[in-house]
């Protein structure tokens, strides 16, 4: 049962922040902006958009000193595909398939160059960029057949049955089994997925399923039930990485929630979007400027909130670790859901 409906708006401050860092406007492009330690932030003062909006982050104490990432390291890197591939931030970029094909091309080098992952999902063809980027291309096909990318996604729908044969053929291709499912609640279909080979599992909030529920609780669910020893998937969860994605997440700090609940990279779609302000018709190098300003801005940001929360590492410190977190103004059972204290809880 959903909370929250599945669009959320990104305008006014959001929006703004977004455009400043990718330099669309303001004056300084891939810098997180400036804000102050006070907050009007939901679900106190604004109205909550998603249960993201009730999830705070704990902040860092005296057995967990705050980190300042400016003169300390702090660690962004997260590895896929059992440390196979390294990318640079938790972060891909999706949603390209309404974008002319020159535009495609310069979005996947923009991203190899960045070391982040892109989701070609809903393209007709593979852009001929993809050579000599194979590994951090999520691709796919109508129906199993080679592709430039090594990974390989298939869409599998809430009811499916999970078949170890197409795994062991997309293997046999030299290719990365993926699975994209819809945010369900429906547990079973994950430690399927695990159980058959599958890679990854990219949970895709805007794919339909019956037994819907937000991206954020069905991140949660799956992460647990991978770890759970009574689902005999106890020691998959660490071959299996596990990918949001929503055309509603705002941004960082969506991102930085999500891996707390245990997604290990989050593929924005409409922020990035608006970010780099698309629709003004801008060229592909003027697109591409904006997308590497607005992911460094999200990079750094990133690196202040893992600061503040005293962590020094996204991927070995923030990912699954729901004790940063506490949660604002929901119910006992989507508590236990999530697996987050409720604030002031030791």
């Amino acid at each position: 049962m959903r909370l929250y409906s599945k669009s959320v708006r990104i305008e006014g401050r959001t929006l703004s922040y977004l455009r400043q860092m990718a330099g669309s406007e303001g004056r300084l492009p891939g810098e997180p902006p400036i804000v102050s330690m006070g907050s009007t932030a939901p679900p106190f003062v604004e109205e909550p958009q998603s249960v993201l909006d009730h999830i705070v982050s704990d902040g860092a104490q005296v057995t967990r000193p705050s980190i300042d990432p400016y003169r300390e390291p702090v660690e962004t890197s997260v590895y896929l595909f059992e440390s196979d591939v390294r990318l640079s931030m938790p972060i891909g970029i999706s949603y390209l398939s309404d974008l002319s094909r020159e535009l495609v091309e310069e979005v996947v080098r923009t991203c190899y160059r960045m070391g982040v992952i892109v989701d070609l999902l809903g393209l007709e063809e593979e852009p001929s960029s993809v050579a000599g980027r194979e590994d951090y291309v999520l691709s796919h096909a109508n129906g199993v057949k080679p592709t430039a990318a090594r990974n390989f996604q298939v869409v599998i729908a809430e009811r499916a049955e999970v078949d170890p044969v197409l795994v062991r053929h997309v293997v046999s291709l030299g290719k990365r089994p993926v699975a994209r499912v819809p945010a369900t609640d429906g547990v079973e279909l994950y430690t399927a997925l695990a159980s058959a080979g599958f890679r990854a599992i990219i949970i895709d909030e805007d794919l339909e399923a019956d037994r819907e529920v937000e991206l954020e609780v069905a991140v949660s669910l799956c992460d647990k039930a991978l770890r759970s020893p009574s689902s005999g998937t106890k020691a998959l969860r660490y071959t299996v990485n596990v990918i949001a994605t929503s055309r509603r997440l705002r941004g960082s700090g969506d991102v930085f929630k999500l891996l707390g609940l245990g997604a290990e990279v989050v593929l924005l779609k409409d922020c990035w979007r608006v970010g780099v302000d698309l629709p003004a018709g801008k060229g592909p190098g003027v697109v591409a400027e904006r997308l590497e300003y607005l992911l460094l801005g999200m990079q750094k940001e990133l690196k202040l909130l893992a600061g503040a929360a005293g962590a020094s590492s996204l991927h070995s410190t923030v990912c699954g670790n729901r004790e940063l977190f506490r949660v604002v103004e929901l119910d006992d059972q989507l508590l236990n859901t999530l697996g987050v204290k409720a604030a002031g809880s030791w």
